[in-house]
């Protein structure tokens, strides 16, 4: 169960590493991983609540990372982190999320993960971890909103953006002594280098966007249904 666990807090959006594995990345608008999480039981063993940190790329082309930005950065995605906690019942596995995130970009050292904060947002939704508490397969899905605004005194400064977000957990497992996810189809991908932490595959979160609006240094885009 606590595998299962593992993704009551995985939320949001996105990588200090490119750790995009190549079915997702051509899948979502932003794969997210589960970095870090600290769960709460209650006092009779039951499950509380979850609070993870995740982190991941965002494709250009979505509100939080536009192309411009992209092009103007030099980068084939803008870093996203996020930190998140989820509520999902011990007996269906449905409950409320909510957290923050931050877009963020390089400074003078390229070396390292990108540090500056160019964007913030929030996001709050309902986490369906059902066929992971229920059905004992290694998925979920999770389903909100959002809203960002630019930092002043950075790039992103007059951004703004707003919208829904709809995402499929993908809960590592091992088979034939490999760490692989589950596909929608019922077929296995194995876990690349980069979906390791500290030897451990992580929780990988698709995402796809809806925007409802967004404004750009003052002006306001046209309602998209699709991010890309």
């Amino acid at each position: 169960m606590n595998a299962m666990r593992t993704a009551v807090g995985a939320i949001l959006f996105v990588l200090g590493f490119l750790l995009i594995g190549p079915v997702a990345a051509q899948a979502a608008d932003v794969v997210l991983y589960e970095v870090t999480e600290a769960v709460r039981l209650g006092k009779s063993g039951s499950f509380k609540s979850s609070k993870a940190t995740l982190s991941g790329v965002a494709a250009p082309g979505t509100s939080i990372c536009p192309a411009w930005l992209a092009t103007q950065l030099q980068v084939d995605g803008c870093t996203v982190t996020v930190t998140a906690v989820g509520k999902a019942d011990d007996a269906t596995g449905i409950g409320p999320v909510s957290g923050t995130f931050d877009v963020l970009m390089q400074d003078a050292n390229n070396v390292d993960a990108p540090e500056i904060v160019i964007m913030r947002g929030n996001l709050s939704g309902t986490l369906d971890l059902s066929p992971a508490f229920v059905d004992k397969k290694p998925l979920g899905t999770v389903a909100g909103d959002f809203d960002a605004s630019g930092v002043a005194g950075t790039v992103m400064v007059g951004q703004r953006a707003r919208g829904r977000f709809d995402g499929v957990f993908r809960i590592p497992l091992r088979v034939g002594g490999k760490a692989v996810y589950l596909l929608d189809d019922g077929s296995v991908v194995a876990a690349q280098g980069g979906e390791f932490l500290l030897g451990s595959a992580m929780v990988r979160l698709e995402l796809s966007f809806t925007d409802e609006s967004s404004v750009t240094k003052g002006k306001k885009e046209d309602t998209k249904k699709s991010t890309r």
